[in-house]
């Protein structure tokens, strides 16, 4: 069976989507999957042993119109409907996923699925699929995917494991190290950077060095104004999803805020300790072994928004992170390291 899916973005989004997969090779060893994705992203799809063809598309770099674009444009057009495919589903649930996933081919009697109208906030996104499955949205972002896939293949899985079936290399595991990861999206995600000065000030104390990853220019300036401080502490070279996946999995443990990276922490088990003040660690928090959250609880968290909006000239921290000590978030990390 030939199928493709469709997961665009976010690097949280993909990784969360390994699991279904793990669950349909598990129930179906002879599957033969393709997967459409952002270019910025088209690493971790090949991570996954299922996976046999990666469709790289650039969606944003697309819709500005030029000889370069339609070019690009043009080769993922002849690469994509080079193959049918039995299954195209959706996993992304938007317009734009649902328009890319119509551009593929079908078999004869082929099927294209996605989650229903009441399944999704896109709504009209649904009407781009022949089978349309309702999944509950006050469930887990992984927890709907593998039921998506469950009913779109006809399976069942153990509720009980979450199987990212990561391609890792043997690494020996650096057991004086912990990383911070301290970058994210919205604003209202991000901890006061003072946090991460007294949590490297937490882990020197006993004994670890700090690792500080960055991804943009922002994340880097902020990243060495932290290392500037603290001799324990130092930031990582610009580095591919590839070497980042091999500097977590060599870590002893982890601190993030709600952030692709600390997914990936998740995905290989490195025990981690993620801190949610806007966003619902119930819906989209870190699922795997030895991972831990610290939900924030102001009475507006978590907010769903991406700017807080309780900051003023005098309150200028989050409400919701005032209430989280730095000393807990290290001593709840560090019962578990190992």
């Amino acid at each position: 069976m030939k199928v493709l899916v469709v997961k665009l973005t976010s690097m949280g989004d993909t990784l969360h989507l390994l699991p279904a997969l793990s669950d349909l090779q598990q129930h179906n060893s002879e599957v033969q999957i393709d997967w459409m994705i952002e270019q910025s992203f088209a690493e971790i799809p090949a991570w996954h042993p299922s996976v046999d063809r990666v469709i790289p598309v650039a969606t944003r770099k697309w819709r500005k119109f030029s000889g370069s674009s339609l070019k690009e444009f043009l080769q993922f057009w002849r690469t994509l409907r080079a193959r049918k495919y039995d299954v195209v589903i959706d996993a992304q649930g938007l317009i734009k996923s649902a328009v890319f996933a119509r551009f593929a081919k079908l078999e004869r009697g082929g099927q294209r699925i996605g989650f229903s109208a009441a399944s999704i906030k896109e709504k009209p996104a649904a009407r781009f699929y022949s089978t349309r499955i309702d999944i509950a949205r006050d469930q887990h972002a992984i927890e709907r995917l593998r039921q998506l896939f469950a009913q779109a293949f006809n399976h069942s899985y153990d509720d009980n494991s979450c199987n990212y079936s990561i391609n890792t290399e043997p690494a020996q595991s650096h057991s004086d190290t912990v990383v911070l990861l301290h970058g994210t999206t919205w604003p209202s995600k991000h901890l006061p950077e003072a946090y991460w000065h007294e949590l490297v000030k937490h882990a020197a104390a006993d004994n670890y060095q700090v690792i500080l990853p960055w991804g943009n220019d922002a994340e880097l300036q902020r990243a060495e104004r932290i290392a500037a401080q603290h001799d324990s502490a130092r930031v990582l070279p610009k580095s591919s999803l590839h070497d980042l996946r091999t500097t977590l999995s060599q870590a002893a443990g982890a601190i993030a805020v709600d952030t692709g990276l600390g997914h990936m922490a998740a995905a290989l088990g490195v025990p981690t300790v993620s801190v949610y003040g806007s966003t619902n660690a119930k819906l989209t928090g870190a699922v795997g072994h030895n991972q831990h959250h610290i939900q924030a609880t102001y009475p507006c968290s978590p907010c769903l928004l991406k700017h807080c909006d309780k900051l003023t000239e005098q309150v200028t921290v989050e409400p919701c992170y005032a209430r989280i000590k730095s000393a807990d978030i290290w001593a709840l990390l560090h019962e578990h390291l190992a």
